[in-house]
Parts: structure tokens; C-alpha cells; sequence
């Protein structure tokens, strides 16, 4: 008993909530196991109660189903006043679509019933290696004193609301030191015809005609798609109007300039209907398969959405970074790469973009990963066109909200 205690002390703290009172059971039994401090609650008040009562917990696993209020509710809850004591989710009654739910609501991890112990204590293990992985980033804090003569906080106390580095770096002015970074070498030469670094421009020399041939072609394929987009080069509106075409759209907008006609201004029809092109979501499919691609495409076209698409990741992230999108569907099995590997990249390019995982290997393992990676939600193939334009409509609803 004595040997039991002195395990316990100091450890780690687990609350626990099954309605199931044999559940709760072993669950503490398995944990205890590990040293973890186990207290128990069968349902959601009961844990509520503990938690306003001053307790603190390192972690509260919560079952899906409970009677009256459900696990869900109880984890936004909280998200909302304890937001940091992480909540993992256990259930005998799994699914894609809860698993979804879940983590977009800040579960820590998803646990199918039945589970091994092994598998219980492999996902508390890492939900505790996500606490003491924060607590390293700090870094060693630097020692006690002040930073600077004329600066009166305590070295401690600057690196504990900032970091160690930013101690680091403070200098006599009491400002950091920015480091400097030699901007990468450019592998292409620019090509003052296109306004634009390009391959062409060194293999073959300045182009000899009057517009580059690559501009051209972004042109014809803007106008055979019927979309708003910049000029690549900003050529005057007209002969006695100097603005180019670039500076007038960002004053006004880019229906306003494409608009514009001999008389310097506007054509209203034009105008109103470039105008409304520009506020139609925008929807990009990266899928290798064609046919897939463009079966979203016509679906969704019928339902007044602009559809592009992508057969790469490569070219799916050249479009996001150059082009305005308001939603991806993003296969999860590309060629060049694995579609969870690229959601950070999206996301660091365009961090408001929503993106969806298409797959036809769905499991919840890959649905709570792609949540925690960033994507909005999670799609299982085959799909009817109702379940597509459903998500389309879910997403694009959420993110304006």
C-alpha cells in the first residue's frame, strides 16, 4: 500500500467518465498500472462536479454515449472553461463521421471500444508526451536578474512570456536582434517581356515577340474559363488613361477594370456580371483520376459553383499559392504525394482555405489525422451528388459563419 502511494504521488491525474461503472473500473485498473492517479465520475454532472470543485486533472477521458448529456457536449464544455485539460474520446459506437466531430471540437484522440490496454495506455502515453513536449520548447530558462540596465524585468520572467531565444537576442537597445537571412538563389533568370522568372528566357533567349507567348496563353485559358483574374503585365487601360490595368483593380476591384471600356468607364452590364462572378465560391478538385475530377466538376457546376482542377500535388499548390479559392477537395492518395503530408502546406500558403480529404480508403485513423492537420472536414468515396453538394454547402456555411 505504502509502495502504491508513493507511485501515485506527484503522478499525473486521469478522470474518467462511463456510464458504465465496469468500464470506469478497469480503465483505473489499467492506468493505476501505470501510475497514474484514476478518479472516476458515471456521468457528465459528476465530472462537472469534480472539475468545479477545484480538481485538477492532466486528462479526462469521457465516453461518447452517455445518457442526458454525451461526451461531445461534455468536451466542449470543456474546451470552453477548462481549455487546458485535454479530453480523449472513447466509444463502443465509432464512426467516421463522429470522429470527425470530435477532434474538430478539440478531442486529443479517438478510441474505438473494444480496446487492448495496450492500445488505452499507448494513447494516454501520448497525449502526455503533447504536455511535456510544451514544456521542453521553453528551453532551459536563463537565470534570474535583469536583462539590461534600463530594462527591469527579470530575465525569467521575459523568456517565460516569450522564449529563450527572445532573451537571447535582446541587445543594449532592448530590442532583439533580427537575423538575416540571404534570400535563396533563383534557378531561373527574369525575363523582362513577361515580368517573370523564366526557363524559356534562358534556354532560348529574349523572346522575339511583342507578348510572351506564356502571358498569351494564361490570357486565352482566363477568358475560355470565364473567370476574373490580373493581367500577368500591367499595360495601360487605355491611350489618354496612364493607370495600368494592375493599379486600377487594386483601387477599385477587378470586375471595375475589366470592365472598363474606350470611354474610360465602366460598362454596367459587365461590370455587374464580373461582379458576381467574383463573389461564386471557387472550388478546386485535386484527384489523379480525371474521371473523378470531373464528375465533382459537373456536379457542383450545376449547382452555380466555379470548379477547377489539379492531378498533382505540385500543381494543386502552384494554383493555391497564384489563384483565389474558396474550398479544395483534396484526394488523399496522389501520385507525388500523400494528400494528409500537403494540408500544412495549403494551410501555410492560405490559411482561411477549407479543405476537404476525399478518399476511398476512409478510416478513422485518417479522419482524426486529417482533422488534426488542419482539414475542415472528411469525405468517403463513393459519394452521391447530394452527400457532395451536403459537404460542399457544410464547409462553405462554416467558414463564413
Amino acid at each position: 500500500m505504502e509502495q502504491t502511494e508513493a507511485v501515485l504521488e506527484g503522478a499525473a491525474r486521469i478522470l474518467v467518465v462511463d456510464d458504465e461503472p465496469t468500464v470506469c473500473r478497469s480503465l483505473e485498473k489499467i492506468l493505476t498500472r501505470k501510475g497514474y492517479e484514476v478518479s472516476q465520475a458515471t456521468c457528465v454532472s459528476g465530472a462537472l462536479d469534480s472539475l468545479e470543485s477545484g480538481q485538477k486533472f492532466d486528462l479526462i477521458i469521457a465516453d461518447l454515449m452517455m445518457p442526458q448529456v454525451s461526451g461531445i457536449e461534455l468536451l466542449k464544455i470543456v474546451r470552453e472553461r477548462w481549455p487546458d485539460t485535454p479530453v480523449l474520446i472513447i466509444t463502443g459506437y465509432a464512426s467516421i463521421a463522429s470522429a470527425v466531430e470530435a477532434t474538430r471540437s478539440g478531442a486529443v484522440g479517438y478510441i474505438p471500444k473494444p480496446f487492448t490496454p495496450d492500445e488505452l495506455e499507448k494513447a494516454v502515453d501520448y497525449v502526455m508526451s503533447l504536455g511535456s513536449a510544451e514544456t521542453t520548447a521553453q528551453g532551459d530558462l536563463p537565470s534570474s536578474g535583469p536583462i539590461d540596465v534600463d530594462l527591469p524585468f527579470d530575465g525569467r520572467e521575459v523568456a517565460l512570456a516569450t522564449s529563450p531565444r527572445y532573451v537571447e537576442r535582446l541587445t543594449r537597445s532592448d530590442l532583439p536582434l533580427v537575423e538575416h537571412k540571404a534570400p535563396p538563389a533563383v534557378a531561373q533568370e527574369y525575363c523582362s517581356l513577361g515580368k517573370r522568372a523564366c526557363k524559356r528566357f534562358v534556354t532560348k533567349g529574349m523572346c522575339k515577340l511583342e507578348i510572351c507567348p506564356i502571358v498569351a496563353a494564361e490570357r486565352r485559358k482566363a477568358a475560355q474559363a470565364g473567370t476574373v483574374t490580373y493581367l500577368s503585365v500591367p499595360d495601360p487601360i487605355d491611350v489618354d488613361m496612364p493607370f495600368s490595368y494592375r493599379e486600377v483593380a487594386s483601387m477599385t476591384s477587378v470586375a471595375y477594370a475589366n470592365a472598363l471600356g474606350r470611354s474610360d468607364l465602366p460598362i454596367v452590364g459587365h461590370w455587374r456580371s464580373a461582379a458576381a462572378a467574383e463573389s461564386t465560391p471557387n472550388v478546386l478538385v485535386v484527384d489523379d483520376e480525371p474521371v473523378v475530377a470531373n464528375s465533382i466538376r459537373k456536379i457542383l457546376t450545376r449547382r452555380a459553383l466555379r470548379v477547377e482542377e489539379a492531378f498533382t500535388a505540385k500543381e494543386a499548390l502552384t494554383r493555391i499559392a497564384s489563384e483565389k479559392f474558396d474550398l479544395v477537395f483534396l484526394d488523399m492518395r496522389l501520385p507525388d504525394a500523400n494528400g494528409l503530408d500537403i494540408i500544412s502546406d495549403i494551410k501555410l500558403r492560405k490559411p482561411q482555405l477549407q479543405v476537404v480529404i476525399v478518399t476511398g480508403y476512409a478510416s478513422i485513423d485518417t479522419a482524426v489525422e486529417a482533422i488534426r492537420r488542419g482539414a475542415s472536414d472528411y469525405m468517403a468515396k463513393p459519394f452521391t451528388p447530394e452527400e457532395l453538394y451536403g459537404m460542399t454547402k457544410r464547409v462553405l456555411d462554416r467558414a463564413v459563419a
